[in-house]
């Protein structure tokens, strides 16, 4: 079966599910499985529940319920049943409440929706939830902090009476984030997965520096406009060298200027959405991925994948992710000077460089297969059904 899928990055793919499952007879004794998420649209957390469909379609009946008002453009509803609590009249909160005490005594995966629908969950009677940490913001000031906090150890307060809830992380460096800025507890680790072999037919190794790109949201916290920079300082030396950005995102005008007064504006290239991701990859030569915060980075494992050359910042994730290969740490973000020479280091020493990627792309096709992701779920499932 084929289909296209949108990605958090503002880009699509066209994907094939291979021996899809037949259907079945779902009435089993096993309980329905309710996804929350905040809205149905482009998001690595939404897409992702695309997998969880597909998996438990056939042995479990599966709902989504998005919080916001959002029409669902993505998930397929011969096999789960979609519910938008924000189009619905009244508070967005009162009728998620309203959604909980209907199906209590059903099983509820809650994907990074925050500590106040945790709670609701909680006060609704909803037993043993699931709580899936994909992130590592948790407030933007002290007034947020004040309250949300509050409702986080309410939540785990609360949890001694109507269940314990089982918090799963996507990385090690989320867990610490958690457990430093929330709550004292030990979340389970389980990586993102992927479609391994979707990208692993592009893999191929490098052998000169043409084109570098950047893939991901054009959004505060990137740092796309330190890749315009970076670019800029290094193009004079590099005759015909380009630059291609894909995504999309509200700085994009901002972005768009920057690099309208580059002299080698002709060679950067803003490609907004495009059809086959993996493509893109395979036609870059360099990755450059510069983000202050992340508690994954699913393009970087992507990238990889395809033996796609990569240099980040210095957030310990990406060390998870890549197996912590020194060769492709650029630097922190906020010490300019350092990114450009350790940039012209890596570039001095691209053939070195291009072959660890190429060699990286085993380790995290074994550490991020889809399958391995749906069997760590499926363990925290079955524990609770």
């Amino acid at each position: 079966m084929a289909f296209t899928i949108k990605h958090s990055t503002g880009y699509r793919e066209t994907a094939t599910i291979q021996n899809e499952k037949p259907t079945v007879d779902r009435s089993s004794k096993r309980p329905p499985i309710h996804y929350i998420i905040w809205r149905i649209g482009i998001g690595g957390i939404e897409l992702g529940v695309n997998h969880f469909i597909h998996e438990y379609s056939s042995s479990h009946k599966l709902h989504v319920y998005g919080l916001r008002a959002v029409e669902n453009t993505i998930y397929d509803e011969s096999k789960v049943h979609v519910e938008l609590g924000g189009l619905k009249k009244g508070n967005a909160y009162i009728n998620y409440f309203k959604y909980c005490r209907a199906n209590s005594q059903e099983y509820f995966h809650l994907l990074n929706v925050g500590p106040i629908v945790l709670l609701l969950t909680l006060l609704a009677g909803i037993k043993n939830p699931l709580y899936h940490i994909r992130g590592t913001v948790y407030w933007n000031n002290n007034f947020q902090k004040l309250y949300l906090k509050t409702a986080w150890l309410l939540s785990w307060a609360l949890s001694s009476v109507v269940g314990k809830i089982d918090f799963i992380c996507n990385s090690l460096h989320g867990i610490s984030i958690f457990q430093k800025e929330v709550l004292p507890l030990q979340p389970e680790l389980i990586y993102n997965g992927f479609e391994v072999n979707t990208y692993l037919k592009k893999r191929h190794l490098r052998t000169q520096l043409k084109r570098i790109a950047y893939i991901g949201r054009l959004h505060s916290g990137k740092n796309v406009h330190l890749v315009i920079r970076l670019f800029n300082s290094i193009a004079k030396d590099h005759q015909g060298l380009e630059l291609h950005l894909a995504g999309d995102g509200s700085l994009r005008p901002e972005l768009e200027a920057q690099a309208q007064q580059s002299p080698y504006r002709d060679q950067i290239f803003f490609h907004g959405h495009v059809d086959d991701v993996p493509s893109f990859y395979a036609s870059a030569d360099l990755f450059l991925f510069l983000s202050a915060y992340e508690s994954f980075g699913n393009v970087l494992a992507e990238a990889l994948l395809t033996g796609l050359p990569v240099l980040t910042s210095n957030i310990p994730v990406f060390e998870e992710i890549h197996g912590g290969e020194a060769a492709f740490l650029l630097g922190d973000p906020d010490d300019y000077p350092a990114l450009e020479r350790n940039l012209a280091d890596a570039i001095a020493r691209f053939p070195e460089l291009a072959d660890k990627a190429y060699k990286t792309s085993d380790y995290v096709r074994e550490k991020f297969d889809i399958q391995k992701h749906l069997s760590e779920i499926n363990r925290i499932y079955e524990k609770r059904q």
